[in-house]
């Protein structure tokens, strides 16, 4: 079963580096009114640092920085290799990295204000990095400022690209991301170079605690601090390769004395410390394993089949389970990166990974540029369009068509949606890709409702030339999908992928059955009306799902119509 521990460790180092990021946001900006002058900085602090100053404050501070640091160290203990994307490598370097600066200039501040009771403002800072050590001290700032921005840049980005809201978002906060260390180091150079100018003009004005002049008490208890610091800068190198010497005895153990062997389809064995993830096993071995979500049991593309050994494996929990059970997975099979064996096993990978390099860059990146989010689809199908290929000729065919597809794709986009995929007479739309589900539900049934306009109008138009009137069928559905992050729609882009859509496809095939032109899946009605009054209400079983589906049927445009118009009251209301 799952660990439940682990399953707190990344909301609490979430947490931790939101407050971390808050600190660094407010220090930054605390920084940038240093283009005013460094007196407008002391008093800019007493709003943006000095609650960071209070017990509680400090409390809150010190204990995000000694918790985030030990998760870190933590999960670097716990990670199995190296080998890893290149975004993540750069989080943990920068992480590891930004201690050793930011000890010598946090450190020695808190120790030399809270211990020696010295007194330490902006002017004396300022001092120090532009006067006193400016070879040292001023790119180690700058680039302390620099990596602890793009640290929390990448953590926040991390956490939010899964929200519904983070694209139309984005512009505005690569923005903030931008503007705020950049505002912050003009304002650091410009409250700079006034201190080299009163340095040089006006040394006298100088407070006391500014200099440090020799054989002062000042000055032997700052040197007293500095001694303290490089202590702690000795104890959090010695703490890293502590953890790296724990990684390689643990390693060693593992091979020594509990290696376990995972064999693939062709024979292929591998050894790997016990502990290992087969997925794990898989990249440190090089053998191709599709993971579009990289890892962390949010899809099943590196399932694979148990062919011997399931006896080491520990049973599916959390994530797995409820991921196992909604693609309805036989006992055999598991999510190679959530089963950890405990002793030998033979695993047959159940998705293929492209073979083709450049059809797996494309593939991946785009999957990998997408997000999950909740969508509305609908599908349109036209019933009997055999028939109008009868005793027809090819070219008035394809105009009958031509007519049809342009009046249901122009139904779509009017209604804020995109046409994904046309197939034959079927024509697949996706709604909520810039707004929430509530709205994709709404604007879903208003396209719904501009088909039933437009196949009506399109019937009136082209009497002459029909058989017999155009008949359709549609089935709307929400559901969470992965939405290509960059995608605006057309036959290059990438599609919603997930089950949303092949629900919204099969409730179509219901509509036939249950003598209807749309069906709406409960779900998708309740987003446009909670109450759901009037609504004709069924039960059906679909293929691929395990249990019924609740869906109401619309047989006439209007009752659709006074849906919609009872919505819009209501809102108006």
């Amino acid at each position: 079963m799952s660990n439940p521990k682990r399953g707190m460790v990344q909301p609490l180092r979430l947490a931790t580096g939101l407050v971390l990021f808050a600190y660094a946001t407010s220090h930054l900006l605390n920084h940038a009114f240093g283009i005013r002058s460094a007196g407008t900085m002391e008093a800019a602090a007493k709003l943006l640092l000095d609650p960071w100053q209070s017990a509680p404050g400090l409390v809150l501070l010190y204990g995000a920085v000694a918790i985030h640091v030990a998760l870190g160290l933590y999960s670097l203990y716990r990670r199995r290799h190296f080998r890893m994307p290149a975004s993540e490598a750069m989080q943990i370097a920068l992480g590891l990295t930004i201690p050793l600066l930011l000890i010598s200039h946090a450190a020695a501040i808190r120790i030399g204000e809270g211990i020696y009771d010295l007194s330490v403002g902006y002017d004396r800072v300022l001092y120090l990095y532009w006067v006193a050590t400016p070879d040292f001290g001023l790119p180690r700032q700058y680039f302390l400022l620099a990596i602890v921005w793009i640290h929390g840049c990448l953590g926040i980005r991390a956490w939010l690209r899964s929200k519904r809201w983070y694209v139309r978002a984005v512009p505005a906060l690569a923005a903030l991301a931008t503007l705020v260390p950049v505002l912050a180091a003009l304002g650091f150079l410009n409250a700079g170079l006034d201190m080299r100018y009163v340095v040089a003009n006006a040394p006298a004005s100088l407070g006391d605690h500014v200099v440090d002049r020799p054989g002062t008490r000042q000055a032997s208890d700052w040197a007293e601090v500095s001694r303290i610091v490089d202590a702690i800068l000795v104890g959090y190198i010695g703490l890293v390769a502590g953890v790296f010497t724990l990684r390689a005895a643990r390693n060693w153990h593992a091979r020594r004395y509990g290696s376990i062997r995972v064999t693939y389809p062709d024979g292929r064995m591998v050894s790997v410390p016990a502990g290992f993830s087969v997925l794990e096993a898989s990249r440190w071995a090089g053998v191709p394993h599709a993971s579009v979500c990289g890892g962390r049991g949010r899809c099943s593309t590196c399932r694979v089949g148990i062919l011997a050994g399931a006896g080491n494996l520990s049973p599916p929990g959390g994530d797995e389970l409820r991921l196992l059970t909604r693609i309805g997975a036989p006992p055999d099979v598991r999510l190679a990166c959530q089963i950890r064996p405990t002793g030998d096993v033979t695993v047959v990978p159940l998705v293929n990974p492209a073979s083709d390099p450049v059809l797996a860059s494309r593939r991946f990146g785009a999957i990998g540029s997408g997000r999950e989010m909740e969508i509305a689809a609908l599908f349109v199908d036209m019933r009997q369009s055999t028939r109008l290929a009868d005793d027809r000729l090819p070219y008035d065919v394809l105009f009958l068509f031509d007519r049809y597809i342009q009046m249901v794709s122009t139904a779509v986009r009017e209604s804020g949606g995109h046409v994904t995929n046309i197939a034959g007479d079927g024509i697949m739309s996706v709604f909520g890709v810039d707004g929430t589900a509530e709205k994709a539900a709404r604007d879903a049934f208003s396209a719904a409702l501009r088909v039933w306009d437009g196949i009506d109008a399109l019937n009136a138009e082209l009497r002459a030339e029909l058989p017999e009137p155009f008949r359709i069928g549609m089935g709307l559905h929400v559901g969470v999908a992965v939405v290509g992050a960059g995608w605006k729609g057309g036959a290059d882009g990438l599609p919603f992928l997930g089950d949303t859509g092949n629900v919204a496809a099969r409730l179509e095939a219901e509509a036939k059955r249950l003598d209807c032109t749309l069906v709406a899946s409960a779900e998708a009605l309740s987003l446009l009306d909670s109450s759901m009054e009037g609504a004709a209400l069924d039960t059906v079983m679909i293929r691929g799902k395990f249990e019924p589906v609740r869906v109401a049927r619309f047989a006439g445009s209007d009752e659709l119509r006074k849906l919609l118009a009872r919505r819009t009251t209501r809102k108006v209301a």
